[in-house]
């Protein structure tokens, strides 16, 4: 289905500052008559913030992010090296939070969501859907956040932040509240290619709230006291066919080959050639299993034109930078970011190797971005059958889990097969299993913004690499556990002022309570 991203662009955000409610600035004034009713229809909402949510979540949230889980690595002396380094300024996280999250996306949805009865209530289940998974990412990255005052506009400028641990359950409800309005009828205008995501398939999007409760869930049941018969009963009362059924149902944002409406992270890797490559972590994980998705992750290294035709098999082929050695790694010879996340080559000319620069290859810019897949789902599941005794076999959703991956990435069938005969295919039991579990989803999860991250913090697993002892961040090297507290809200909402931390390696997120492992 092919989307009028046009549509992004003429939408202009009337309550982009005011709305957000988190330390706002004097909105600026306009000549406006005060008798008119300035509405915003809920199509053009919807269009707004789900572009809003593709693009920051394959930027910022992306970088940042997957800087720390070591799927992407800082390859020379600017901006993104000190952050692979652990060095993020709240000067940095401004315009994520105020404009991308807060005055952006969750402004444009409770916007839908005030309008009530007055529009099909499949836009407010939409909008609320949403916005759980909005404040899920929120509260995942930064930890206690506003959320019971926030978006009150001038009528609360400097909302208190709620604990993370309250915001998780009224998640919950939240995504209860949507379903029970994408269950509903009505005579009024149904939202169809206005929704980029599912285009008004209401079932689809109560598969997708259910199974970001189970996201939720997963995490929830890291911390101390959570009832695991809670899970237990959500599950057994389910369908199956209210969960994602398969990779259809992929929670993703398309994008186009024309300027400006290409995939985010393509985007960032043409304006910024040579900011990022990829991690040796991921690269080596995938060489030990001889993994077939490398030929669509990674550009193979050392490079020649015919290697894109006919790519690595073996265990070696591609070649990662290790995180935080930046300007001082060896930059020649790597392996790139590749068409999964950048759409297919385009170049008429492709250059010799061994060495291929950034910008060697050109790109269509339209591969899709993903943001929770029926391959998540099934790792859920897995791990939740493995550790909390829920329904169903972990093996046998361990196996889906990767089969649903190998059919995103467009692996071959053959290959697929291969794969899961190999000992990558069989989970096992014990001490090793959620590791092996947890690495699976670590791959099938590549250039997924927040969740990797959120899995390492939870368990540990994948076994990242320590920086080089020559690195010195801020944080003595731990790793990073939050974001900080963008500088435009500490300075003027006193209560996020009150609890912003020293460094990147405190814990404020209520269920990161491991203490085993890597710090």
């Amino acid at each position: 289905m092919k989307f009028n991203y046009k549509k992004i662009f003429t939408l202009t955000s009337l309550v982009l500052t005011m709305w957000a409610g988190v330390g706002c600035e004097k909105v600026l004034d306009v000549n406006v008559d005060p008798n008119k009713t300035v509405s915003n229809p809920p199509n053009l909402i919807l269009t707004s913030a789900e572009a809003q949510l593709g693009f920051f979540m394959g930027a910022d949230l992306f970088f940042f992010t997957g800087l720390f889980s070591q799927q992407i690595a800082a390859q020379n002396g600017r901006q993104t090296e000190a952050w692979d380094r652990y060095v993020i300024q709240p000067t940095e996280v401004n315009t994520v939070w105020r404009t991308n999250i807060y005055g952006g996306l969750l402004a444009d949805l409770e916007e839908i969501i005030k309008k009530g009865s007055t529009i099909h209530p499949a836009y407010i289940g939409i909008a609320k859907s949403i916005k759980a998974f909005g404040f899920a990412l929120t509260t995942d990255t930064w930890g206690d956040v506003p959320y019971t005052q926030a978006l009150k506009g001038t009528d609360n400028a400097q909302p208190a932040p709620d604990k993370s641990q309250d915001i998780y359950p009224a998640l919950i409800t939240l995504l209860d509240e949507a379903i029970v309005e994408l269950r509903k009828t009505s005579p009024l205008v149904a939202p169809t290619t206005d929704d980029y995501i599912y285009g008004g398939n209401a079932q689809r999007w109560i598969r997708f709230a259910n199974t970001l409760k189970l996201r939720l869930y997963l995490h929830m049941a890291n911390s101390q006291g959570f009832n695991a018969s809670t899970v237990q009963t959500f599950i057994a009362n389910t369908p199956a066919t209210d969960f994602m059924t398969g990779v259809a149902d992929d929670f993703q944002m398309r994008f186009e080959t024309v300027a400006q409406r290409q995939n985010p992270i393509h985007q960032f890797i043409v304006s910024r050639t040579d900011d990022i490559c990829t991690s040796s972590t991921v690269i080596n994980l995938m060489n030990g299993k001889s993994d077939p998705r490398r030929a669509s992750y990674f550009t193979p290294a050392p490079f020649s034109p015919a290697l894109l035709t006919t790519p690595p098999t073996g265990t070696t082929g591609y070649i990662g930078l290790r995180n935080g050695l930046g300007a001082g790694g060896v930059n020649n010879g790597l392996s790139r970011i590749h068409t999964y996340s950048r759409g297919a080559v385009t170049s008429t000319t492709i250059p010799a190797g061994p060495t291929l620069g950034v910008g060697a290859l050109a790109y269509s810019g339209s591969a899709p971005l993903n943001m929770l897949t029926f391959a998540e789902y099934n790792f859920i599941r897995s791990e939740m059958a493995l550790r909390y005794g829920t329904a169903g076999s972990a093996e046998d959703f361990y196996r889906a889990g990767i089969q649903a991956s190998m059919v995103d990435v467009g692996v071959p069938a053959a290959q697929t097969t291969a794969y899961l005969a190999s000992s990558a295919g069989t989970l096992g039991t014990g001490a090793s299993a959620l590791q092996k579990l947890i690495e699976e989803k670590y791959i099938a999860n590549f250039a997924i913004a927040v969740e990797p991250w959120n899995d390492w913090r939870r368990t540990g697993f994948p076994l990242l690499q320590s920086l080089p002892s020559t690195v010195d961040p801020a944080n003595g090297g731990k790793f990073p556990r939050a974001l900080p507290y963008p500088q435009q809200e500490t300075d003027a909402n006193p209560s996020l002022k009150a609890i912003q931390r020293n460094n990147l390696s405190e814990r404020p997120v209520y269920w990161d309570t491991r203490t085993t492992g890597q710090q």
